[in-house]
């Protein structure tokens, strides 16, 4: 077991250029403090510093460092994993919320009212472009958009 002033020696030495390596590596300060931190800490615990070098050191933290790169590589695509979860999760309610709406669309209004609903909303169409594709009036396009939007209103609001 190394004593507290082996460590302290070895410490003073060698700190500035362990740092540099790890921060070179890593491009996170921070990181690299912790990762020569580590090492540092495992000499404390497992090595005696009789053998222990500033090449010995290096190699130490470098490894510690590509270590910590190979843990930080899988937590990643963890998270990554665990987010495209959640996002299908999201999708999946989107469509229920989607197909809900669709329901009412085609159970609680008039098929006309429906085709101007889905020109307005779902293909984008303006008031002149409706009443030429239905041969109808704009004021009759303002008059069901009014209608829908009534009648879906409570619909949207009890879903969110």
């Amino acid at each position: 077991m190394a004593t507290k002033k082996d460590i302290e020696r070895l410490f003073k030495a060698n700190y500035a250029v362990m740092l540099r390596l790890a921060t070179a590596i890593l491009h996170d300060r921070d990181a690299a403090v912790d990762v020569v931190h580590e090492v540092f800490e495992s000499l404390l615990v497992s090595r005696s510093s009789a053998d222990v070098d500033s090449a010995y050191l290096l190699r130490a933290t470098r490894n510690r460092t590509l270590n910590y790169l190979r843990d930080l590589d899988v937590r990643e695509r963890v998270a990554s994993l665990y987010m495209l979860e959640a996002s299908e999760a999201d999708v999946d309610e989107r469509m229920s919320d989607c197909d809900r709406l669709a329901k009412a669309i085609a159970d609680r209004l008039t098929p006309q009212t429906a085709r101007v609903v889905r020109l307005r909303f779902f293909e984008g169409l303006r008031y002149a472009e409706i009443a030429g594709a239905l041969g109808i009036s704009e004021a009759a396009v303002y008059k069901h958009l009014r209608h829908a939007i009534e009648t879906l209103r409570p619909i949207i609001e009890d879903h969110g």
